[in-house]
């Protein structure tokens, strides 16, 4: 069994926080630790007074922090 199903690609970890409205704001990029990411998400919720969540992909959480993951894909040139 294997313990990462996409082996050949790195994942990154951004956390962001979307407010009553849906907008989106950057509190953290491309963190390649997710317990990292995680403890951002936790201290910018509670800081917040607002949820948090792990999300495969960006949705539209209102007042949530989130944390996102994100595949770290080689720029093509």
């Amino acid at each position: 069994m294997l313990s990462d199903p996409l082996p050949n690609m790195t994942s990154m970890y951004n956390v962001v926080f979307i407010d009553a409205k849906g907008a989106e704001t950057q509190l953290a990029e491309r963190l390649v630790d997710r317990d990292a990411a995680a403890q951002i998400a936790r201290r910018s919720a509670a800081e917040r007074g607002v949820g948090r969540m792990v999300l495969p992909g960006s949705v539209k959480l209102p007042n949530c922090v989130c944390v996102v993951p994100v595949d770290d894909f080689p720029s093509a040139a």
